[in-house]
């Protein structure tokens, strides 16, 4: 039987010498492989630690804020818009005729007084037709002149021939009764007779000859004075036109303001009855606001309105509201104008101001409300920091309604008595909840 120790007593003190080697060098690298990991997985975890949120409790603490309770109160309904100054009226001073603008005395801005001169047109034309009317007036009246006169003496001459036949009839007139008393006693003959009628009647149309010329010449005289006296009055009246047209030409302002346009220069050729100023009482203001179309129906003529012009708050009243809505080209939404007239007219009001204002259309009784603050602007108005004992505050949803200026109405989220921070929001927003520094 073949010795078989040594070929396996060799083999495995060899192969006990190489596996104890392999096994050393196995559970070596089992080490460093766990050692890793474990490395790993601290730094993962550390990372996941440091990368991980914070706890809201430890992300902010306030140090300063305000705070306010909700309060039940009266609030009023007010309707919030904005709007311009305009004038309530204006006078607006024509041209009265095509002339060229010889002088502009005022500028934009002057304040003026009644029947101050404004522009003056020039009038060399019109001050030429004055002179010739003038002149037809006056010669008009001289040829009147003369006339009368020569009317008086020929009333005189054809006086005198009436007188004269009238003498000449009661001469015929006796001859022919001495005539006829002969003729009677057979003295005068027959044909002394006929003589002496024929006379008669020959001074009786002499004198009524005279006395129709007479009248003829008293009647056209009457029509020429007819005449006279409206060719006069057309001539007179032709130069009082001329004269108040050049009186026209130095335009005035008819009532004291300010002159808020002037649309000419000197040179200027204007036509008839084209704007030349502008002027309107700087006083007599009024606050022209657009009001959403939504919100119309709500607002009515007497409801007081607290204008807001700079830092001032004006009271005003609705004067009117348009029958109809506008669309503005830069919105697609729908407003109303409505006029608010001042009750005493504010200083610091400028015509093409801009002002915003507040319209009162009512009231609601016992309404949850907090002051207006800083909390409101903070980028986020559904949402609140309510105090909850003296430590933290957290985040709560809530509604708001109506707003007077200085109060805004609290729908939901929130009850009465609760304690809300009203100083600003945006350093904590994102929170739902912050801690309050003691």
């Amino acid at each position: 039987m073949p010795n078989t120790e040594l070929i396996f007593d060799k083999p495995r003190a060899s192969a006990t010498g190489v596996s104890g080697k392999t096994v050393a060098v196995k559970r070596k690298g089992k080490g460093v492989l766990v050692a890793a990991i474990i490395g790993v997985t601290l730094i993962v975890i550390g990372l996941f630690v440091a990368l991980s949120p914070k706890s809201e409790k430890a992300a902010y603490i306030l140090k300063t804020w305000n705070d306010a309770t909700v309060q039940s109160a009266t609030i009023k309904n007010t309707v919030s818009t904005t709007g311009v100054i305009e004038l309530k009226g204006k006078e607006t001073l024509l041209s009265p005729q095509t002339a060229q603008v010889s002088a502009v005395f005022v500028s934009e801005g002057d304040l003026v007084k009644k029947g101050q001169p404004l522009v003056q047109l020039a009038t060399q034309t019109l001050e030429w037709n004055l002179v010739v009317s003038q002149a037809s007036y006056d010669e008009a009246v001289r040829e009147a002149t003369m006339t009368d006169t020569e009317y008086g003496f020929s009333v005189r001459q054809q006086s005198i021939s009436v007188k004269t036949a009238e003498r000449n009839l009661k001469t015929a007139q006796e001859t022919l009764a001495q005539t006829q008393g002969l003729f009677e006693r057979n003295i005068a003959s027959n044909s002394e007779l006929v003589t002496a009628q024929t006379s008669v009647a020959a001074a009786q149309d002499t004198l009524e000859l005279a006395q129709l010329t007479l009248e003829q010449t008293e009647a056209k005289h009457k029509i020429t004075l007819s005449n006279r006296v409206s060719d006069l009055a057309q001539k007179k009246k032709e130069i009082d036109d001329l004269k108040t047209s050049i009186a026209d030409c130095t335009i005035r302002s008819s009532t004291a303001g300010k002159v808020y346009d002037i649309s000419v220069a000197v040179g200027d050729r204007v036509s008839a009855y084209s704007t030349v100023a502008v002027v309107a009482n700087p006083s007599d203001i009024q606050a022209g606001i657009d009001v959403a179309e939504n919100r119309i129906s709500e607002v009515q003529i007497g409801d007081p309105v607290a204008v807001t012009i700079g830092e001032s708050s004006v009271p005003a009243v609705v004067k009117s509201i348009a029958s109809s809505a506008t669309t503005s080209s830069s919105s697609s939404s729908s407003t109303v104008r409505v006029v608010a007239e001042f009750d005493s007219v504010p200083s610091s009001a400028i015509v093409g101001g801009s002002v915003s204002a507040d319209i009162e259309v009512g009231v609601i009784e016992n309404a949850l409300t907090l002051p207006r603050g800083p909390f409101l602007s903070s980028g986020n108005y559904a949402s609140v920091y309510v105090i909850d004992g003296t430590s933290r505050a957290t985040k709560k949803a809530v509604t708001f309604g109506i707003t007077d200026g200085k109060t805004i109405q609290v729908l939901t989220g929130l009850n009465e008595g609760d304690k809300v921070i009203t100083s600003a929001y945006q350093e904590f927003i994102h929170l739902g909840e912050i801690q309050l520094a003691k």
